[in-house]
């Protein structure tokens, strides 16, 4: 209503968005999406990455862990099919990685000795975008991460 008490009637025509309105304001969307879509998954993959470092590093110092406390040789092995992190002590889960990450692993996995010390060797940590190579001091027993 106007101030004099009458009614005022908008068109249809000013009523709503004009076609050109909604194609811009939909060209401008797919502009962000396209922009921000491949930030999202670098994002995704680093933190894909870093969560499987952290959990490869917790499956190994268990298992360091393990052998030395219970006297006895434990083997870690690695399960591709299933994304998993397993060692032969039974009072441990298995450890499951992140769906898009999978591991170069030693066939024979890393076995942690009694004495401190491990088998040693090499693996890979990879995504779609990204491969981190480590391997398992076989002296110390130490997980190494390169850059």
């Amino acid at each position: 209503m106007s101030a004099t008490g009458n009614q005022q009637r908008r068109s249809l025509r000013d009523a709503g968005f004009t076609l050109i309105e909604l194609l811009a304001a939909l060209a401008i969307a797919a502009l962000l999406t396209g922009i921000a879509f491949p930030a999202l998954q670098n994002q995704l993959a680093r933190s894909a990455q870093i969560e499987a470092r952290m959990t490869l590093k917790l499956a190994l110092t268990q298992a360091h862990a393990d052998a030395i406390a219970q006297d006895q040789p434990i083997r870690v092995w690695y399960s591709p099919a299933r994304k998993m992190l397993r060692s032969a002590s039974s009072r441990r889960p298995a450890l499951i990685l992140p769906p898009q990450v999978n591991l170069d692993w030693p066939a024979q996995g890393f076995v942690f000795y009694a004495d401190g010390t491990a088998s040693g060797g090499y693996g890979t940590i990879k995504t779609a975008s990204q491969r981190q190579r480590f391997y398992v001091d076989a002296a110390t027993s130490r997980l190494v991460i390169e850059q």
